[in-house]
């Protein structure tokens, strides 16, 4: 085989790995949004009895995920986020761009997780178990199963206590 030969052989090669890669990535993107929405839906049920006027809301709107890898100008992460308003204090439930192996996590901004800690809500396909995970620094995280109790009991902490 003459050089010019081996470089066509390496770019079919090369193209077939991307497209194959392409064709992974849109099956996994695919999995993540749905699981995302099946997660705001859940929510959106869970609370549906609690819903109150300035007290209690819940809505959802489009959103692009991005992240330091991909900006959100080519982001082809089009998913939505869910905001929770309760007592006045905004929730978000934010998706980031899908993580290895199709990771997906949700920023979960609005409660306070010490100095420089951050929360946010993790599944890892073929699972579809959600986890709340509070990380503080170089800690190991403090993983919770995510289901309605857990949720209710989060969203309990930021209704402001009367002070006697």
């Amino acid at each position: 085989m003459d050089d010019v030969q081996q470089l066509g052989e390496m770019l079919r090669h090369y193209a077939d790995s991307e497209a194959h890669k392409r064709q992974v990535f849109e099956s996994q993107s695919a999995i993540w949004a749905t699981l995302i929405g099946e997660l705001f839906d859940q929510i959106q049920q869970w609370l549906e009895p609690v819903l109150a006027p300035n007290l209690l809301e819940v809505s959802r709107e489009p959103y692009v995920a991005f992240g330091p890898s991909v900006p959100v100008e080519t982001s082809t992460f089009r998913t939505e986020k869910l905001s929770i308003l309760i007592t006045g204090k905004p929730v978000e439930f934010v998706p980031d761009v899908m993580g290895p192996g199709g990771q997906i996590s949700l920023a979960v901004m609005g409660f306070t997780a010490a100095r420089y800690g951050s929360v946010s809500l993790v599944c890892l396909p073929p699972s579809d178990g959600w986890q709340w995970r509070k990380t503080n620094g170089l800690k190991d995280p403090d993983v919770f199963a995510f289901d309605a109790g857990f949720l209710a009991q989060q969203l309990q902490s930021l209704i402001p206590r009367e002070r006697s």
